[in-house]
């Protein structure tokens, strides 16, 4: 595990870099789960930027940054969702995820809430599973014209 990760809100001046990891991630890492046209509407999400600053802006969004270089970025929203958690490629397995997923726990804590949950992607969802989170339902969803298996998760506070 890295000791020197910096986690912090993220700044919306900061959109392009997060789009960037979240594209590189998802054309690396996810790759190894998805197909190629699963992961071409997948990453095709970078570019409504308008959605990430909203996301930015009204979630509880914090970055992971190593060298003053972001390396993962995870947000939750007040309710509890989190709606976003990637690392960079090249820090993967480094428990950077471990770090922002704690620090989503603690937000939710503070705002009393009873449970956390997500939209797992297959990739994401032995993560989840090792940090406690149970499968509320798996399920097929549509995104950009392309359907993907995807898991509802949850673990209570």
């Amino acid at each position: 595990m890295l000791q020197s990760i910096l986690l912090r809100p993220a700044n919306t001046n900061e959109v392009e870099t997060i789009t960037t990891l979240f594209r590189s991630t998802i054309e690396t890492v996810n790759s190894k789960d998805y197909l190629p046209q699963q992961i071409n509407a997948w990453a095709s999400g970078a570019d409504d930027k308008r959605r990430w600053l909203q996301m930015i802006e009204e979630q509880f969004f914090y970055v992971a940054e190593l060298n003053n270089q972001i390396t993962g970025f995870a947000s939750v929203t007040k309710d509890g969702y989190i709606d976003v958690l990637y690392v960079h490629k090249n820090f993967q397995g480094k428990g950077i995820a471990s770090q922002l997923l704690k620090k989503l726990e603690q937000k939710a804590f503070e705002l009393d809430l009873p449970k956390i949950y997500t939209d797992s992607s297959i990739t994401a969802k032995p993560f989840f599973l090792s940090k406690g989170f149970a499968i509320e339902k798996e399920y097929i969803k549509a995104y950009g014209g392309v359907e993907f298996r995807n898991t509802i998760m949850y673990k209570f506070l």
